[in-house]
Parts: C-alpha cells; structure tokens; sequence
C-alpha cells in the first residue's frame, strides 16, 4: 500500500534493551493474566533499529515511547535512556514515562524527567491496580503535570468513566490521552454497545484525545473488519483531530506485523479526505504529543 506522501507517527510503541534496563515483566516473572497470552516470543531486545527497519516501508516519521521498564526503581532512568537513544537514532520523538503521580516527591521527579528534551509526560497502570483516579494524592500528582504542560497517557477502561470525565473536567487544561480505544476487553455484541457509550461519554471532554491502538491485545485472530468497528466509532466520536494511530509494537506484532497493522488502519479510513487522514495517520499526534 505504497504512496509517495504517506507519512506515519505512530502514537504509541515501546522498545527494551534489556542489558540497560530492567523489565520485570520480561525477565522475571511473567505478568499473569495479560490480555496479549503467551508474549514469550518477545522477551528480547526491541531496540530502534527494529522500529526503524519495520516501519520503513510504512514511512514512519516520528514516534511515542510509552514507559516499560517496569523493574526500575527509578523511572528517570528509563527517560535518560530512550533520550540518549533519540540524540543517537532520531527515535522516539516524545516519552512518556512511567507515573509517580501519588508519590510526596512526584514534583522533584517531573522536574528531572524534563532535564530530558523528548519528555512529554507519564502514564500509571491505573486498569490493573486500585482505583485511584478520584485519590488526594493522586490529584495533588496531577497539579504537577498541569503546572508543566504535561501530557496524562490515561490507562482505563470504560468502567472507569464517570471518574476519567471528572478527572478531565477538574483539569480542563491538562492534555489526557485514552489508551488502545479505551482497552475494550471483549468482543461481544452486548460489550460492544456498552463500550459505545462509555466512550461516547468520555468524548464529551474536549481535552482528552483517543488512541486506536492495543486492540490485537485482545483480538488475536484479528482481521481489518474485526477492528474496523471500534476504529470507526472512537473516530465518530472524538473526531480525527483528537484520534491518533499507533501500533503498540511489539506487543502487537505477536499477531501481525508493523506494514500489515498500519496498511490495515488506512484500509479502514480509505474513503476518508486526505486531510482527515493526516489527522489521524500524523497531525493528530504532533499536536497532542507537541512533535
């Protein structure tokens, strides 16, 4: 699906090295129950060279690094890494790191995170811990990220919508992107209008973008018209300004690899204008992410 002037900032992916890092959930023990099944076939490194070779023939122009080293005691190290891995290789354009939002010395901790100069903001696995998202401390971490021009990668479903709308309201101005479609975990007819309406509440909040990614998570014998779905109601409901395409590489090359996924999302959109396209293929992306 080759075209002189496509271009693609994929909004979310990771890489490892795991001679530099230390990924709990890739060195010691496996992480139980993860939507993605047996992930054992990536427990290697995935540095920039693989992302560079795999999204060349889909012209990959810039990216989002969203936070993995989840054995680290300290997050910034992960950030001074993928930083040195930019200055080096180009790539990742933006970070975002693992959230210490609720931690007493959260503000110190932005503060050297932004040392870095791709730092754009943090992400907490709120989905599989407490719910912390209506917390104290949480909302004093949050404070921190709006006096910073911070981005929030949110990691919740639509169960947590009532708390996600009051969070965006009470933060008006703080940039809050939804993960992989809002994570939809099944994919049953009954889920499915229950996840339409939590996302269309959600949408509601002018300053949360979405994210159409992670759906091989769960989906792993995918095909275009089994995403096509999902893909096409967060657009209807966000609109392709506040929709950005990622890959969630490598999680979900297990299913499918980079130039299928990718040829697969602008199959969907084909009928789309070749604005709306760069909205969601690029723009969207550069904008929230400021690349």
């Amino acid at each position: 699906m080759a075209s002189d002037n496509f271009a693609f900032v994929d909004a979310h992916h990771h890489l490892w090295d795991l001679s530099q890092l230390h990924y709990a959930w890739l060195t010691d023990k496996p992480f139980e129950g993860h939507p993605s099944g047996d992930y054992s076939a990536i427990k290697r490194n995935y540095v920039v060279s693989d992302l560079k070779a795999t999204g060349a023939p889909v012209n990959l122009i810039k990216s989002v690094h969203i936070e993995t080293a989840d054995g680290e005691g300290d997050p910034v190290r992960e950030t001074a890494w993928l930083q040195s891995v930019a200055d080096k290789d180009g790539f990742p354009n933006a970070i975002i790191a693992r959230g210490e939002l609720m931690d007493a010395n959260n503000e110190q901790q932005l503060d050297r995170h932004l040392e870095y100069a791709n730092f754009r903001g943090v992400r907490m696995l709120t989905f599989y811990g407490p719910d912390i998202l209506n917390d104290t401390a949480f909302l004093r971490g949050f404070e921190g990220l709006r006096k910073r021009d911070l981005v929030f990668d949110m990691d919740a479903d639509i169960a947590h919508t009532d708390k996600v709308l009051k969070l965006a309201k009470q933060f008006p101005d703080v940039r809050i992107i939804l993960g992989h479609c809002g994570f939809p975990k099944q994919r049953s007819v009954e889920y499915f209008h229950a996840w339409c309406k939590g996302m269309k509440a959600i949408s509601q909040a002018p300053n949360i973008a979405c994210k159409l990614s992670g759906l091989l998570m769960v989906d792993h014998d995918w095909s275009t018209g089994s995403i096509t779905p999902w893909i096409e109601k967060c657009i209807e409901f966000f609109g392709v300004e506040r929709c950005m395409f990622g890959t969630n590489w490598p999680l979900d090359g297990l299913y499918a690899d980079y130039a299928t996924l990718v040829n697969a999302y602008r199959t969907i959109v084909t009928d789309f204008t070749v604005d709306e396209k760069k909205a969601l293929f690029q723009r969207s992306a550069e904008t929230w992410y400021h690349i």
